[in-house]
């Protein structure tokens, strides 16, 4: 039953692993791969390294798990493609083009349509039934909308520090970009995630426990990507990113509330399937 109805979304994931496993290696192994400056040639190796070793895993065994009719594992599954979502954007606009572009896309677009097809498929109602009620929704809540206001707030000073000022941020300059592509990604997808599933999820909304999860989970795994970004760069390129210290906070904090997240989960009876087909999104289903 599970694996008829996510028969698109599973698809796309196999693909979208394998073809992460390509480009993590290649990024790894092909020295002239990355065009940049040291700082972002060794940034991303970083990157590569987390999303070949924990990325991929985590998608490819979380993905087993829910065919299997794991709730826990749909969830980390659905978090795991929001990282792949979430990642190769910055490789489409954050690298020099390079042999693997077409790759980047791929990666990008297949996450996007792997969560638009596995998302209306979610019973949420079900899944959150799942959660204790003893699960700290406030104290979870209060934590996104925290991140939300202070890396948000931050990428909105600095913004604003140019208006007033017509100096570009430090960390800009550093990347080589014309442009603040970490600023732009970060206010324009993340802090709208964290605050509208921080908001359904204190309301104890049935999709804030969903989206709640599936948004820790990403970024628990992004906030390891950055630290070991940070670390490559300062060990290869010797630039020390001074935000190294925010993003351990972060990552910590992420991961405490994704452990209170799944940790109150409740197996799901046998005869529950916390997919189903919404009839009025697929009228030919």
């Amino acid at each position: 039953m599970l694996q008829a109805k996510l028969r698109s979304a599973s698809l796309l994931s196999a693909i979208i692993a394998i073809l992460a496993a390509v480009a993590s290696s290649g990024g790894l192994l092909i020295a002239s791969l990355y065009r940049d400056n040291s700082l972002i040639i060794w940034a991303f190796r970083g990157n590569d390294l987390v999303t070949l070793a924990v990325a991929v895993p985590l998608l490819v065994g979380a993905l087993i798990l829910t065919r299997r009719g794991s709730q826990r594992a749909l969830l980390i599954w659905l978090g795991a493609l929001g990282y792949m979502l979430y990642n190769y954007i910055f490789y489409l606009y954050g690298t020099a083009f390079n042999q693997f572009f077409l790759l980047y896309v791929a990666l990008f677009t297949l996450s996007a349509y792997a969560l638009i097809f596995a998302l209306p498929r979610v019973d949420a109602s079900a899944i959150s039934r799942s959660f204790k009620a003893s699960t700290p929704v406030t104290w979870i809540s209060g934590w996104m909308l925290f991140f939300a206001a202070l890396l948000g707030g931050l990428w909105i000073a600095r913004s604003l520090q140019f208006v007033v000022t017509g100096q570009v941020p430090q960390d800009i300059i550093q990347t080589g970009h014309p442009t603040a592509v970490v600023y732009a990604t970060d206010l324009s997808l993340l802090m709208p995630g964290l605050v509208l599933s921080a908001v359904l999820l204190w309301k104890r909304q049935p999709w804030g426990y969903v989206l709640a999860t599936i948004v820790m989970v990403k970024a628990t795994t992004y906030g390891l990507a950055l630290l070991i970004m940070s670390a490559f760069a300062y060990a290869r390129a010797g630039t020390w990113d001074t935000l190294t210290p925010l993003w351990a906070f972060l990552t910590i904090g992420c991961l405490i509330a994704t452990g209170l997240l799944l940790g109150n989960m409740q197996p799901a009876p046998k005869q529950a399937d916390p997919i189903h087909i919404d009839r009025t999104l697929h009228p030919l289903a």
